[in-house]
């Protein structure tokens, strides 16, 4: 790949983005760690490439953009929330065998009172516009929904903490599938597989906060501040959860079919809908939530009609979710049907829930998605248009 090629992936990006209404946003590139950990999970940690002040202080080389933008928009209109910001830079990471550790990304974020299904459908079409710019003439379009899968665990009565837990794992579904096979077995079936299972299993009997004090308390006599990368209160909110899981009751086998038949829905927009209905039916009373999820689900759809896209040609699979913990709603992925091996070459989704987190007013929405303009250029897009 040539740098003209990128340069013009990147020019072609800017000026969609530009003619959408979105206005770039710059975000500095050393950036403070504990935001990506605490709201992306500790999977992300191995991701990110860290780097120590004089003082001690961990910070990290950006490893995404949306976290910072949220960030910064927030803290410069916190009287008044709302506009549509594009972004584009390098981004660092600690690279899967075959990726790049340092690559450019474009993209946008729709922050601020918007139409959930309406501004979902926009984004998604814009990010297909940008594709087909660059040549991809056949798109695969991959879409999941992550409040969806939240909303069924709420139906189920889950309990909080392997909620939590399945929440965090969704988007790997070998890991939901081991939680889901451990909750609806015996509780000492979930103990077995835990370190100091006996420990963990008296600790269960204590109040959550204490639990959470005393290793607090023992790290901090013994002088430890660190293990493996995390600090004390984090060794203690995992050995919390750890006593919480065990606490807490299984699930019964009937609700793990549920799940199970949840995960397995893989369709084209349209046809997944009735399938979605058919499991709703099986839901106890106090389902209400799935089925609101389930309605905008529905108007999603319409909305995607009516922006042209060809809904019947983008997968719906409800195991499919992102890694980065903030998504909470519609996550979509686009890559090139004749170039399957390079992955996406587009991808987002909606994250309403990260808004409190930079101290949004209540009710303010996000979405957005990313570009990732390296792999547009490898596709050999269309020349960039001469200048006059």
């Amino acid at each position: 790949m040539s740098r003209e090629a990128l340069d013009a992936a990147i020019a072609r990006a800017g000026a969609a983005l530009a003619s959408a209404g979105f206005s770039p946003v710059e975000v500095p590139v050393l950036l403070p760690m504990e935001d990506f950990v605490r709201i992306s999970g500790e999977e992300f940690r191995r991701r990110i490439l860290v780097v120590a002040d004089g003082r001690g202080m961990e910070r990290c080389l950006r490893p995404e953009f949306t976290v910072p933008v949220c960030r910064k928009v927030l803290g410069e209109t916190a009287t008044q929330v709302g506009g549509r910001y594009s972004y584009s830079g390098k981004i660092f990471r600690n690279g899967r065998p075959g990726e790049d550790d340092e690559v450019w990304q474009m993209g946008g974020e729709v922050i601020g009172d918007h139409d959930v299904a309406t501004t979902d459908a926009e984004v998604l079409a814009l990010a297909l516009d940008i594709a087909r710019a660059s040549g991809i003439d056949a798109p695969s379009v991959l879409a999941g929904d992550v409040g969806l899968f939240f909303r069924l665990l709420g139906a189920l009565a889950v309990p909080p903490a392997w909620k939590r837990r399945l929440m965090t794992q969704f988007g790997d579904p070998q890991k939901v599938n081991e939680t889901v096979a451990r909750m609806a077995g015996p509780r000492a079936g979930f103990l077995q597989f835990a370190p100091h299972a006996e420990v963990i299993g008296a600790l269960a009997a204590f109040p959550p906060e204490k639990v959470g004090e005393l290793f607090a308390d023992i790290l901090s006599i013994a002088g430890v501040q660190t293990v493996g990368g995390r600090s004390t209160s984090e060794i203690a909110e995992r050995v919390l959860e750890q006593a919480s899981l065990a606490a807490e009751d299984v699930m019964p086998s009937e609700h793990a079919a549920i799940i199970a038949d949840f995960l397995a829905i893989e369709a084209p927009l349209p046809a997944a809908v009735g399938r979605l209905r058919a499991l709703a039916a099986r839901l106890p009373g106090g389902s209400e939530g799935f089925a609101a999820a389930l309605d905008l689900f529905e108007g999603r759809i319409d909305a995607l009609s009516n922006a042209g896209v060809p809904v019947d040609e983008i997968v719906f699979s409800a195991r499919f979710g992102r890694r980065l913990g903030y998504y909470d709603g519609f996550v979509f992925d686009i890559a090139d049907r004749r170039a399957p091996d390079l992955g996406q070459v587009c991808g987002g989704g909606r994250y309403d829930g990260l808004m409190p987190v930079f101290g949004a007013p209540a009710g303010t929405r996000a979405v957005g998605f990313a570009i990732w303009t390296e792999r547009l250029a490898a596709l050999g897009g269309p020349a960039p248009e001469p200048r006059p």
